[in-house]
């Protein structure tokens, strides 16, 4: 894409994704072993700056779709280092936190994901999976991955074809100038638009999962073949490929999916905490709830609100940092977005908890299921197009019948 400034200077698009893995490179060179100087703590965050600022001074220059992923990855990048620091910090407060490699933590995006039935019997579980399960479990995921792919596409062709023309005027702002107007502020076609591109990213998430799986399933098939000695010592047994092989029978068998079922959702916690992805979930914690939370501590409640808010509009802001760098989108449609589901929660688990006196722990039944089903998802339906029309009016959306032309916009555009 030609631009008229000479800055930054316009690069391929393979040129421009080395440039931006550049400082996560750099950043993990640095990061083998825990901060040792201040030096090394400023290093160390000048780096993550810059890995944030690359992006952001380039948004607008590339397509918009390939732009979003770099800055949906700076984004994961950035927040990883962010914490990384962070538990650096307290381990210079606390010496008994052990602080592993940049590295090794680079890739525990989920930990709360996993689902093993019973921890006190790791091993067994470990060890009951086969070369057969395995294969089996490429097979089921291929599968499903290929039925995905075709429902994918035909979504994608549809809205691609089919794209309405949005309001500019922020979807937020047209319900207030209905309340003081009455004129609409969506049409029908525009909202159904919304929920079918809303569907298409649930899709999206859900074969990313199968395919991870499959690649997974690949890479451990050699591992498992491998006999194990079983009188080997403790910390013999546990060198670099069996952690890797573990990792990998805990990521497939025993971890949830990426996307879950946020369609029946009973709740704004239960759809952020447990149907939405949770790639971002424990960075949410590390960066806003608890040192929000911690701060309060004369004021358990109050942490506990204030902490909330502050996940909310991380997440609210972290959103319209991709918007910027995909397609120039500069607003707060997202940070409004988020901090109305952050209230909803508050005010959600305010009625359900003091009012009802319904703990968090609390099993529901199918009819209060239902019922808080159809009371959060109308809610959640109403607010939607202030997180999808930015998206669904700056990204291209690509489907097979034209993927001859994107690539050759990718390569030489």
């Amino acid at each position: 894409m030609s631009q008229t400034n000479d800055f930054p200077p316009t690069l391929s698009p393979p040129v421009y994704i080395i440039i931006f893995h550049a400082p996560l490179f750099a950043f993990i060179s640095l990061s083998l072993k825990p901060i040792t100087s201040k030096r090394h703590t400023f290093v160390l965050c000048i780096i993550t700056f810059v890995q944030a600022l690359i992006p952001f001074i380039y948004h607008g220059r590339y397509e918009s779709l390939m732009h979003f992923f770099v800055a949906l990855f700076t984004t994961l990048y950035t927040f990883k280092m962010m914490v990384w620091l962070k538990k650096n910090y307290q381990s210079s407060i606390d010496s008994k936190i052990k602080i592993p490699s940049f590295t090794a933590s680079l890739f525990n995006w989920r930990p709360t994901a996993v689902t093993i039935p019973d921890e006190s019997k790791y091993q067994r579980y470990i060890d009951s999976i086969k070369i057969t399960d395995i294969n089996q479990v490429i097979i089921n995921h291929t599968i499903k991955a290929i039925i995905k792919y075709v429902i994918l596409d035909l979504i994608s062709e549809y809205l691609r074809i089919n794209k309405p023309e949005f309001i500019e005027r922020s979807y937020g702002l047209r319900v207030l100038d209905y309340l003081r107007t009455g004129r609409p502020f969506i049409e029908t076609y525009t909202f159904f638009y919304c929920i079918l591109f809303i569907i298409l990213a649930i899709v999206g998430f859900s074969i990313f999962w199968n395919v991870t799986c499959i690649i997974f399933g690949i890479i451990l098939k050699p591992l498992l073949s491998d006999s194990v000695d079983k009188n080997r010592k403790r910390e013999e047994s546990k060198s670099f490929k069996t952690k890797l092989k573990e990792w990998l029978i805990i990521s497939i068998f025993y971890t949830k999916p990426l996307m879950d079922k946020p369609y029946f959702s009973t709740g704004p916690r239960d759809l952020w905490s447990n149907q939405w992805h949770q790639i971002f979930y424990q960075i949410f914690i590390e960066l806003g709830y608890l040192p929000v939370r911690n701060y309060f501590k004369h004021s358990i409640t109050l942490g506990r609100i204030l902490g909330t808010c502050s996940v909310f509009l991380i997440s609210g802001l972290f959103h319209d940092y991709i918007a910027i760098v995909a397609f120039s989108h500069f607003s707060l449609d997202y940070t409004a977005f988020f901090l109305f589901h952050g209230f909803l929660l508050i005010l959600w688990e305010a009625v359900e908890f003091n009012i009802l006196g319904r703990g968090r722990d609390s099993k529901d039944s199918l009819g209060i299921k239902v019922f808080k089903m159809a009371l959060f998802l109308p809610i959640a339906s109403f607010i939607l197009p202030l997180f999808v029309e930015p998206y669904a009016n700056g990204l291209y959306i690509y489907s097979t019948l034209d993927i001859y032309t994107n690539l050759t916009n990718w390569c030489w555009h």
